[in-house]
């Protein structure tokens, strides 16, 4: 297990934000752009996603896990090498989209085999808890490279090379001897187990030719990937703009806000792991979070009406810990909804629906507050975190037919 958190890390610190932070600003003074023009590079991972969704289900069926890890390691260290070359600006936008299209193959692929494991509310915490944390740190590391070492932001990207030759090296190591035909072999057994009488594991008894069209069939693929679309977007909205917040609307020193945005982050990645572990106690795990949804709409409303600074504190850090959780059931849900055989595919569309939220709600929220103000955080976040409430009763129930295993590796 320990191949994951190092796989997750620089997806995480990728996919990091740093827009808000001096590296964005730098980036912008180097290519003598405005703040939207810069942010067409921290959108630009989302296209990489989406062709990973497509694409997922047919490089786990063809070449295995060793093939996911060949791939999306690779790929990131040839789009960080790229961004030390800082090329031109067009050019750098199309590194981003390498950038993402490795996110989005390790992370739909080892979301998935995670996902249906048994134990999975617990590995799963502890794999997000390394984005929580790898998004907490990648902020203030490039921060404090840039303006302490004076370091240029293009060499950051040298850090993050050496970061994916280790995820590349511990990745292929530990999956190169998961070919595809072990990859088929497995499913074919894991399918075997699952009983009939659910209409939605009708197909599992048969090999799926087109896995990303049958997904798209099902109506939870469809709820599971608007969930996580809205809930990155309200987790990575809140992430990204408290600190613009705290200073603009609550005069908080910059020093303090730095904090809370920092343990909103910890708090996130505190959350994944407490919780994870947490939640199988419950004897209906949809009903946990349903229970950390209510928590977080709470402490989202306190922290819109409170201005004492240690209740501020408390509540974005509690914010921050329920919300921990969300992603990681959501994909375990989804798990236990669909055949095995389109694990991959509708967990790789429900990722690259999350990078597009993670991307779109930030800008738009930063769009909308560049003519009304950053007051507009308080409703937009609100709103998303109640649809997220929605989405999660609409969700079809079925029965578990199967205890979740492991596939071996």
């Amino acid at each position: 297990m320990y191949v994951y958190p190092m796989d997750f890390l620089p997806a995480c610190i990728d996919d990091a934000k740093l827009l808000p932070t001096y590296t964005g600003l730098q980036l912008g003074e180097y290519y003598k752009a405005d703040y939207t023009t810069v942010s067409l590079v921290f959108l630009s991972p989302f296209i990489g996603y989406a062709i990973a969704a497509l694409g997922n289900n047919w490089i786990h069926d063809r070449f295995g896990q060793r093939g996911i890890a060949l791939i999306g390691s690779g790929l990131h260290i040839i789009s960080y090498l790229a961004a030390t070359s800082h090329p031109a600006y067009p050019v750098l936008i199309a590194v981003f989209i390498v950038s993402g299209l490795g996110n989005g193959i390790l992370d739909a692929s080892w979301n998935a085999w995670i996902g249906a494991m048994h134990n999975s509310s617990q590995l799963m915490g502890i794999l997000h808890a390394f984005y929580g944390l790898g998004a907490a740190l990648a902020p203030i590391t490039a921060t404090y490279l840039i303006t302490d070492c004076d370091w240029e932001w293009y060499e950051f990207y040298y850090a993050m090379a050496i970061v994916a030759g280790i995820e590349f090296l511990t990745s292929v190591a530990a999956f190169w001897s998961s070919t595809g035909s072990k990859s088929k072999d497995s499913d074919a057994c894991t399918e075997g187990t699952l009983s009939s009488d659910s209409s939605d594991n009708l197909m599992s008894s048969t090999p799926t030719r087109k896995p990303t069209l049958e997904s798209l069939r099902i109506p939870s693929t469809w709820v599971i990937s608007l969930f996580l679309f809205i809930y990155v977007g309200a987790e990575v909205t809140v992430g990204g703009w408290v600190f613009t917040f705290l200073v603009d609307l609550r005069n908080v020193p910059l020093s303090t806000a730095g904090f809370v945005s920092f343990s909103y982050w910890g708090g996130l990645t505190v959350g994944r792991v407490c919780l994870g572990f947490l939640t199988p106690f419950f004897n209906r795990q949809r009903l946990a979070v349903l229970l950390y949804l209510g928590c977080c709409i709470f402490l989202h409303i306190t922290f819109c009406i409170v201005h004492d600074l240690r209740l501020l504190v408390l509540s974005v850090t509690l914010l921050g810990f329920f919300l921990g959780p969300l992603y990681p059931e959501a994909v375990i849900a989804q798990a236990k909804l669909l055949p095995k055989s389109l694990h991959v595919a509708a967990v790789g569309f429900a990722c690259a629906l999350g990078s597009a939220g993670g991307s779109v709600f930030p800008f738009i929220t930063g769009a909308i507050a560049k003519g009304y103000g950053i007051n507009v955080l308080q409703p937009i976040v609100l709103v998303m975190l109640v649809l997220c409430l929605v989405l999660w009763l609409v969700l079809p129930e079925k029965r578990e037919h199967s205890r979740r295993q492991a596939s071996p590796v």
